[in-house]
């Protein structure tokens, strides 16, 4: 039950900071960049797209589909045209964020932090011990998706730097939570 109590916690720690680090601070917005002619782009995608949202890769290729002749086709498309990545939502009365993305976002957090306290319970002891690891859980979680989407798709480095850095920082303030709960002797739980 400690080790539960715990990562929600830990849950509550990590939804308090993503939120003061997505509202509060510039974080969430570094690297973005408004589309020149923004108004003409939006209707142009919604001409194109209209209600199906998506994630749409241009130009599109199919995996290893067509063989070498599409493959080469793409490469000729992107030395003259470029290529992207673009998230679309269609119009909705109900635009920015909405409950249920909160709701969505707050019980992510809390697993990510339950399971963070199972491993820090299993293995580690001591407060700066246990920290340190949420820490390291932080930096592969921050890792994980984010240098890829600027290796793969071109996501610019200074946005990648950002949301990694707000990973790593979920992780550590569910650490310091989850570490208060669990105990501050090296060598184990203190007593309740």
């Amino acid at each position: 039950m400690r080790v539960l109590f715990a990562g929600i916690l830990g849950g509550i720690a990590m939804f308090i900071w993503a939120s003061v680090a997505h509202v509060m601070t510039p974080l969430a917005s570094i690297g973005l960049q408004p589309v020149p002619n923004e108004a003409a782009a939006m209707g142009a995608l919604h001409q194109s797209l209209g209600d199906k949202p998506g994630l749409y890769f241009f130009p599109f290729m199919n995996g290893a589909a067509g063989g070498a002749a599409a493959m080469a086709a793409q490469k000729a498309k992107i030395a003259t045209y470029g290529n992207g990545l673009i998230a679309y939502n269609p119009p909705s009365a109900s635009a920015g964020v909405s409950p249920r993305q909160l709701i969505v976002e707050f019980v992510l957090e809390l697993v990510e932090s339950i399971l963070t306290a199972v491993v820090l319970a299993a293995l580690v002891a001591g407060f700066a011990r246990r920290v340190g690891m949420a820490g390291v859980i932080g930096v592969v979680a921050g890792m994980a998706t984010n240098f890829s989407y600027w290796n793969w798709y071109g996501f610019s480095l200074d946005y990648t730097l950002a949301n990694a850095f707000t990973e790593l920082m979920k992780f550590v303030f569910a650490g310091l939570a989850i570490a208060l709960v669990l105990g501050w002797r090296r060598g184990g739980v203190k007593a309740a």
